[in-house]
């Protein structure tokens, strides 16, 4: 892989980076899909969780489980996905969904269970709305 990475929308660069940086950092919701499977959380999300209010990122890898009382937040899980060496799973968050990336050997909990998600402050990334 390359040292520097450019991704573009429609003939235009939307940044420049290391490829860490594109995959922790997108600069925008366009650059996070296209880099795939992180969490866009909505503005009103984002202040929720304590963010600004803006766009932002979240991945999945960041994301733990922890006691319900002791989430940022809590929800109920939606799905589970093993995947071998990870198992993902997808957590409704008042109308939204989170993943979290758990993984293996670690306890999965089953569908319709709830629980608690937290993460480092820094892995709540702001994003520009484009």
């Amino acid at each position: 892989m390359a040292d520097r990475v450019a991704v573009f929308n429609d003939g235009r660069i939307v940044q420049v980076g290391t490829p860490q940086d594109i995959y922790d950092r997108p600069r925008t919701r366009f650059v996070a899909d296209f880099v795939g499977s992180s969490n866009v959380l909505g503005p009103e999300l984002t202040a929720r969780l304590g963010g600004a209010g803006g766009w932002a990122s979240l991945r999945p890898e960041a994301v733990r489980l922890v006691a319900p009382e002791a989430a940022r937040i809590a929800g109920t899980v939606a799905s589970v996905r093993y995947l071998g060496a990870a198992t993902r799973i997808t957590v409704t968050v008042g109308g939204a969904s989170l993943a979290a990336l758990l993984p293996m050997g670690g306890s999965v909990p089953a569908p319709d269970t709830e629980v608690g998600l937290d993460w480092d402050g820094a892995a709540l990334h702001p994003m520009e709305a484009g």
